[in-house]
């Protein structure tokens, strides 16, 4: 170029002919032309997000052709120099990358549409991260942008119907109520069933006391190769919830509110006035008519009110960032005297030092729950209650029918009995990392969470309240408190073996220390209402029984060591292994310690050569692990030992008075161990037509070993107490596991996907017995299906039994129905019919075979709307409301009934178990909708949406009891899943208009 240059110059000096000068008028030309074309002009502009226009901060903003680039602000934001004519590309994980010309403009708004699941997404697994595409485990991920719109208190409702084999099921209205979680079936039968809760890091932290307004991120660990590295906690899945952070910039305040209204979405139908009389008429029964039409259900239920408000702040710089938040919920309940108010406050730093060689997080949050609980057996009161009979006596007093064993006034009940709880919790968590060479980092963790459950409880002694205690009126005080600290400690190397390959190793050391302790205190026969719980002295029912004073403490320990690693080659082969061992004291000295490993393997099949390139197909990946964890939840310390307790008293010749006695409570088993859960199967991931239809598809088979169980021991062999926790016997799971995610349209204003989790699951004892123990060959699960009716405090439905699935509905067949009376089958064929015992045989199985949900989320412009169904396919439900009350059995005269009695042909008062009253427990339900519109906004206000939601909004059933959603939950002595118990609190609708602000 020099040289050209120079020639120039000596034409011109020389007076060359006028085609040098043209010559040189072209050159400069040119160069000019050269110039202008990459003139620099400053272009600005902001991304949002298309789905709800909210910034997205972070984004690559890259000239096309070249390495030049930025990103957008905390507000999404941007500013960058770029010709005229050049093309600006804009890409961020999660979304698809947009092409857009800058054609002269010097502002652009750029809207990013959402990918389902991008291969780059980095992933939150245990005690770390990885890229989706790297993962060969069974990980299911959700953002906050997927949970569940509506009244939405506890985190694990917003992610119902989201993830398959998660089945959350919520069965009951309450407000301070939790649902049953069970990832992958049940898994155990005395130890627990329920998903470990790891948040931000914190393992077993309470996820009902987060506000679902706080959430950036949930990762759920579905098999036991991605469990594994949890060990002994992980044998029921893991789910890992992230808090939202704080980012660089300047502060945005995000604020969110809503108001709901509840009421009853489903309730059985129960005669009126007038047709009671009808019915006791037709059936020619006496009765004290007094004239009046009372619906007992609408005098304790009312519509209820909620609200919520979510105030959040984030910031900061580049070397601390802070996001604080502070949330409040009150949640009224339909059952008069139910309600919940809780106040959560929350603190994240992020802090980098030492050149950011050092990075640190302070995780901080406290809340305090007022819970209101009410007694729900008035539930079966209101039933029992003849619709004839008044609320209240003419003097104002409750009205109650004398001398009756089951009526009871339900107001009276709600309005004469309290209880309450006070819930304090507070978490500080403190993390470090230090990169010590680079690929090398050291990351150090400690905990220390407190939680203090203030309960106390409170019966008048109102008269005509027929539920009194002994001695009258009387009060109880529990204090309990839970002081958890933990340490952890990791070190994590990252090393490039050579171009195609990669190896991520970590090694860590963990502790945990649990202390319970607490104490109680009751009283009773006070002169006064007065006090209520709050002067339990006062009381002269302690002078007579000094077990009204009781206290405890316990304590156990975990220590755990772990190793992971990870490797991949070519970008197409995934390796993961991990190994723990946790020793525990809450287990015998031959078996404190476990060794839980798990391996898994991936192949990204799509980069192969004969698959690379091709027009459908934009990857695959298949997948196959095996894993071992363990179960010590709901196991409570010091089962493994011989200990005495409080029996009775004895006589005290010198005192000359009875004192407290003490025998054994326990007997010694130092061979108790870990229940171990085997988990191996095999899945297979894929995108296809450039990311219209993505899936995963998962096989698995799971089975839980040497688990716990109360058994029965022989005391002719030493054992002094005739019952112990021993390791005995198998239980199986098998199922597979089905997402898809489908495009629709994703184009100009238009953008309309959906997404189907579900999933299918057998389930089944293998055994109930080990060389040393065995359960009966049939173990009758006892439910109370309602109070103070006659033959139904402890109904044995259910049955735990070898090759059969968990709470197996057991009871005799009805052959016909004769003069209103059952006539039962001779299953065994020998001529005697004997319903409560030999002729008896399976009546269906309680547990689903199919759970599922389709979300569909549509965008049109400023507008947005999603819906959601969800279905349950296979399950039996027992319906205990028409073996109670839907018959016309003599009972009629002294309490209400359900519509059906009017035509029922039963007359017979029998509640034994039976096929009658077992019905089919499939459904389809309407679960969520909401329609949300984004305002268009400018000055103080960077993104303002409201929103409508529904919850609950229909179901369609062929069940004839209240709701088919029944609790799955299994409580031995207590609690069989599939029983549609009388006293179960109701479910609830909920609409909802809300607002979220940004600013």
């Amino acid at each position: 170029m020099m040289h050209s240059y120079k020639r120039v110059g000596r034409l011109v000096r020389s007076g060359a002919c006028n085609l040098g000068l043209l010559q040189v008028f072209g050159v400069a030309f040119a160069l000019l032309l050269s110039l202008s074309s990459y003139a620099q002009d400053a272009v600005s502009g902001k991304v949002t997000d298309a789905s709800d226009g909210s910034g997205i901060p972070g984004v690559s903003v890259l000239i096309k052709g070249t390495t030049k680039g930025a990103q957008t602000d905390v507000n999404g934001n941007f500013k960058i120099n770029a010709a005229s004519n050049a093309t600006l590309v804009f890409s961020f994980v999660g979304y698809s990358s947009k092409e857009v010309p800058v054609a002269g403009k010097s502002v652009l708004e750029v809207k990013l549409s959402q990918e389902a699941r991008s291969l780059e997404e980095v992933v939150v697994v245990g005690y770390g991260t990885q890229k989706r595409k790297e993962i060969s485990g069974t990980v299911t991920s959700l953002g906050a942008r997927d949970f569940n719109a509506g009244v939405v208190t506890n985190p694990l409702a917003a992610a119902q119907g989201k993830v398959a084999g998660l089945v959350i099921t919520q069965s009951s209205g309450d407000p301070n109520a939790r649902p049953t979680v069970r990832l992958r079936g049940t898994g155990s039968l005395n130890a627990g069933s329920e998903p470990l809760y790891v948040i931000d890091g914190v393992i077993g932290a309470p996820i009902e006391n987060i506000a679902p307004e706080d959430i950036a991120s949930m990762d759920v660990l579905r098999d036991a190769s991605a469990a594994a590295i949890y060990g002994s906690r992980g044998a029921n899945g893991v789910i890992l919830i992230n808090t939202k952070r704080g980012k660089s910039g300047i502060p945005t305040v995000d604020y969110s509110t809503y108001v709901g209204s509840e009421s009853i979405s489903q309730r059985p139908e129960l005669l009126n006035g007038a047709e009671f009389r009808a019915a006791a008429k037709k059936y020619n029964q006496t009765f004290d008519d007094r004239g009046a039409n009372t619906d007992w259900l609408k005098v304790i239920t009312r519509n209820a009110v909620s609200q919520n408000h979510n105030l959040g702040v984030s910031g900061g710089s580049e070397n601390l960032a802070y996001r604080a938040s502070v949330g409040y919920l009150d949640q009224i309940g339909t059952l008069i005297g139910s309600g919940k108010k809780r106040l959560t406050g929350r603190l994240n730093l992020d802090a980098k030092a030492i050149d950011g060689k050092l990075n640190m997080k302070f995780n901080m949050s406290a809340s305090q729950t007022d819970g209101q609980f009410t007694d729900n057996r008035a539930i079966g009161f209101a039933m029992n209650m003849r619709p004839t009979d008044p609320v209240y006596n003419a003097d104002g007093t409750y009205f109650q029918i004398p001398g009756t064993f089951a009526n009871f006034n339900p107001l009276a009940t709600l309005e004469n009995r309290s209880n309450k709880q006070r819930l304090h919790d507070f978490l500080f968590n403190a993390q470090a990392a230090y990169t010590i060479t680079p690929g090398l980092v050291f990351n150090v963790s400690g905990t220390l969470r407190t939680q203090t459950a203030d309960n106390s409880a409170f019966a008048r002694s109102t008269p005509g309240n027929l539920l009194l205690t002994v001695g009258g009126n009387s009060a109880q005080r529990f204090l309990n408190s839970v002081t958890d600290q933990q340490l952890e400690a990791t070190l994590n190397y990252t090393k490039k073996l050579n171009d195609v390959s990669n190896l991520v190793v970590l090694a860590g050391y963990t502790y945990q220390d649990v202390v319970n302790d607490g104490f109680g205190a009751s009283n009773n026969n006070f002169l006064t209402d007065a006090f209520e719980a709050n002067n339990l002295g006062a009381g002269l029912g302690i002078r007579s029984n000094p077990n009204l004073l009781g206290s405890y403490k316990n304590e156990y320990k975990l220590v755990s060591f772990l190793a992971r690693a990870q490797y991949s080659l070519l970008n197409k082969y995934f390796a993961t292994m991990n190994v723990r061992r946790d020793g525990s004291t809450k287990f015998g000295d031959n078996n404190k310690w476990g060794l839980f490993p798990s391996v898994s393997v991936g192949w990204a099949i799509s980069e192969e050569d004969f698959l690379k390139g091709s027009s459908t197909l934009d990857n695959m990946k298949i997948r196959a692990s095996w894993g071992r964890t363990g179960n010590s939840e709901g196991i409570r310390p010091l089962l493994s030992k011989s200990f005495y307790g409080a029996n009775g008293s004895y006589y005290d010749g010198a005192a000359d008075d009875f004192l407290p006695a003490y025998a054994i409570q326990s007997n010694p088993n130092p061979n108790l161990k870990w229940e171990v859960n085997e988990n191996y199967g095999a899945g297979i991931d894929f995108s296809i037509y450039k990311g219209k239809l993505t899936g995963s598809l998962d096989w698995y088979t799971r089975q839980t070993k040497d688990m716990l169980y109360t058994v029965n021991v022989p005391q002719e062999q030493g054992y002094v107490y005739p019952s112990m926790l021993a390791n005995i016997g198998t239980m199986q799971n098998r199922g597979v596991e089905l997402t898809l995610t489908y495009q629709w349209i994703d184009k100009g204003d238009w953008s309309i996907y959906s997404t189907l989790a579900g999933s299918f699951n057998q389930n089944e004892i293998v055994s109930l017995r080990n060389d040393q123990f065995a359960a009966p060959d049939q173990v009758f699960l006892s439910t109370s299906l309602g109070s103070f009716i006659r033959g139904t405090s402890a109904v044995n439905f259910s049955v735990l039994q070898a090759g059969h699935p968990v709470g197996e509905f057991y009871g005799a067949k009805i052959a016909k129905i004769e003069n209103g009376k059952y006539v039962f089958q001779d299953l065994n064929g020998d001529g005697v019919v004997d319903p409560n015992a030999k002729d008896r045989t399976y009546l269906g199985n309680p547990n689903p075979t199919f759970v599922g949900g389709i979300t569909t989320n549509v965008r049109y412009k400023a507008f947005d709307f999603q819906f959601q169904v969800t279905s349950q396919l296979g399950a039996k439900i027992v319906n205990t409301n028409a073996l109670l009350l839907g018959r016309q059995d003599g009972r009629i005269a002294e309490s209400g009934a359900l519509k059906s009695a009017l035509t029922s042909v039963i007359n017979d008062e029998r509640t034994i178990p039976m096929d009658y009253y077992v019905e089919s427990g499939d459904f389809f339900r309407i679960n969520n909708a909401s329609l949300g519109y984004t305002l268009p906004v400018k000055g103080v206000f960077k993104r303002a949406r409201i929103y409508v939601a529904g919850n609950n909004l229909a179901v369609f059933t062929s069940y004839t009891g209240v709701d088919p959603e029944v609790s799955q939950a299994l409580s031995i002595g207590s609690a069989a899943p599939g029983i549609d118990v009388r006293e179960t609190y109701y479910k609830t609708r909920a609409l909802t208009a809300g607002i979220n602000l940004t600013f």
